[in-house]
């Protein structure tokens, strides 16, 4: 009777474990379909001024979820909007079968654009053109650097008009030269013409 009990028992474990670890085994060929389909998850994103960066994920289906940088979980099956700042964003890409829920597929990354704090400045309104000027970008620099540079490129823009004017100038004394002496360039020009006829004539003569 004891030995009957025994095997009862025996019997009622092995049901209750052989389950657990048929479900604690991840088969190849799903581990192989569910890595291929969370290769086809695509991140975009779009920046609305008010609103800052919009990180767009397409192609997380039902049989996947994400886990973003900050924990938060995204379930699939429909396209997902998400609001983040600048810097680059991570996503952890999990199977939703629970066989292979613990294995992490694979990371998906996008990079988004810094905001250079620069750009909202006065000094760049008045000069948009100098390099630390740019709506995007990280630069690691001072005030007193920022400061000292643009004083510079004030300084090529200034000579860079002074140069225009100087040649400005120089036409308009050409132009003046020869509205003001107009009928002797007509009697040079057509006594060299005439000059040229008579050489080309007693060419022909001879």
């Amino acid at each position: 009777m004891v030995k009957q009990i025994k095997y009862v028992i025996f019997v009622l474990i092995c049901m209750c474990v052989t389950p657990l670890i048929t479900h604690a085994e991840c088969d190849y060929q799903r581990q192989a379909e569910l890595s291929r389909l969370a290769s086809n998850v695509q991140l975009s994103y779009v920046y609305n001024k008010g609103t800052g960066f919009q990180v767009i994920m397409t192609n997380l289906t039902n049989d996947l979820y994400a886990v973003d940088m900050y924990g938060q979980i995204i379930n699939g099956g429909a396209e997902r909007t998400f609001s983040y700042a600048s810097g680059t964003v991570s996503f952890d890409i999990y199977a939703t079968d629970k066989s292979c829920s613990d294995n992490k597929l694979l990371t998906k990354t996008i990079d988004l654009p810094i905001l250079n704090a620069y750009s909202y400045s006065d000094e760049c309104k008045s000069y948009p053109g100098f390099r630390y000027c740019q709506v995007w970008g990280s630069f690691s620099i001072t005030q007193e650097q920022f400061t000292q540079e643009l004083e510079e490129y004030k300084k090529e823009v200034n000579d860079s008009f002074t140069i225009a004017d100087d040649d400005l100038n120089v036409l308009k004394i050409i132009l003046d030269t020869l509205s003001k002496n107009v009928f002797m360039f007509v009697f040079l020009g057509s006594l060299i013409i005439v000059v040229i006829i008579y050489l080309q004539v007693k060419k022909r003569h001879k």
